[in-house]
């Protein structure tokens, strides 16, 4: 599996962009708009030695790879192709007419009109989105400060995440409630391996939402 590609990038265009890595290939990223606008608006020097994270469709007609700058829009991608009716293509399409945090609110107010607006979407994507998504895709709340998290759970703690929702919890609680617990302990987390100090972080999980 391509994780994330290392090189610099070739050309912009406003689905897609191409990256030449060092060793000599080209690829070519299929991207939302907001993504492929950043990617223009960074400076040469900063384009000329970028990491792009990556998500490879294979199809047996066809290979397509799919760049993100940032993790959050790549699980945004991957959680949008888990409702029924929506493909990857589809997925970039609604990422591309809006953003990461702006998804996640308008689920989270279970605001169905503006999700609807989005091209690609609809009224009735958009419901199956708030019912489907609401409780997968969160942010930290208004007004708390950023966390090592960042804003959805990040990739390594997605699992212990899952793990409490499946035990009945409400996500959105398990993410502030990790989020306080990380940045109790942002000290350990630097100087030590996350596998290390997992078995902690889960404990006092476990004993503040029980």
């Amino acid at each position: 599996m391509i994780n994330a590609l290392h090189g610099s990038v070739r050309e912009i265009h406003p689905d897609y962009i191409t990256v030449l890595t060092p060793g000599g290939v080209e690829y070519r990223l299929e991207v939302s708009r907001n993504t492929s606008d950043k990617i223009a608006s960074m400076p040469q020097d900063e384009r000329g030695r970028i990491r792009l994270l990556a998500y490879l469709q294979h199809r047996e007609d066809a290979m397509t790879l799919f760049g993100f700058l940032s993790e959050e829009e790549r699980f945004c991608f991957e959680q949008l192709q888990t409702v029924p009716g929506i493909g990857a293509r589809q997925a970039i399409k609604i990422l591309s007419g809006i953003t990461v945090q702006n998804l996640v609110r308008a689920l989270d107010s279970q605001d169905v009109k503006t999700l609807a607006k989005v091209s690609g979407i609809g009224p009735k994507t958009a419901q199956k989105l708030v019912l489907q998504l609401r409780n997968v895709l969160v942010l930290e709340e208004e007004g708390e400060e950023s966390s090592p998290s960042g804003p959805l759970e990040a990739h390594e703690y997605r699992d212990m995440v899952d793990s409490f929702v499946s035990m009945g919890h409400d996500r959105r609680l398990v993410v502030r409630t990790l989020s306080e617990v990380l940045k109790e302990n942002e000290e350990k987390l630097k100087a030590g391996d996350y596998r290390t100090l997992e078995p902690m972080i889960f404990s006092v999980m476990l004993k503040r939402l029980s």
